[in-house]
Formats: structure tokens, sequence, C-alpha cells
């Protein structure tokens, strides 16, 4: 799964099962608004999925302003 950062926009692959595991464990209190987000690795940033669908059947899609 490509997750992109929101500050300096690098790419980076996570895989799908490690993206779930998180989604499905942040379902108690959290907002289910906000897509799951990983620490950039290249800059302070938070990095999003491209496109994702959650377990709770929400779709997550990344564009460009």
């Amino acid at each position: 799964m490509e997750f992109i950062c929101l500050k300096c926009k690098t790419k980076e692959r996570i895989p799908h099962e490690v993206v779930e595991f998180l989604d499905e464990t942040d379902l108690i209190g959290v907002d289910t608004s906000i897509s799951p987000r990983f620490d950039c690795q290249n800059c302070s940033g938070k990095m999003v999925p491209i496109y994702y669908i959650g377990i709770n059947g929400k779709i997550y899609e990344y564009k460009e302003d």
C-alpha cells in the first residue's frame, strides 16, 4: 500500500497487513474521519494513504490541492 508525506511528498510502501492491523487497533476512541498515518522518515511530516478502504468501510483517498 502506498503512502505519501503531506509535507515533502515522499512516497513509501507499507504492507497492507500492517495498515489494517493498526487501523483495527485504533478503532476505540479514534477519529475515523482521519486516515491511518505514519511519521515520514525524511522530514517531520505525516504520511497518509494514497488510497485505502478502512476496516470500517470508509474510503480514504489522497488528492493534491
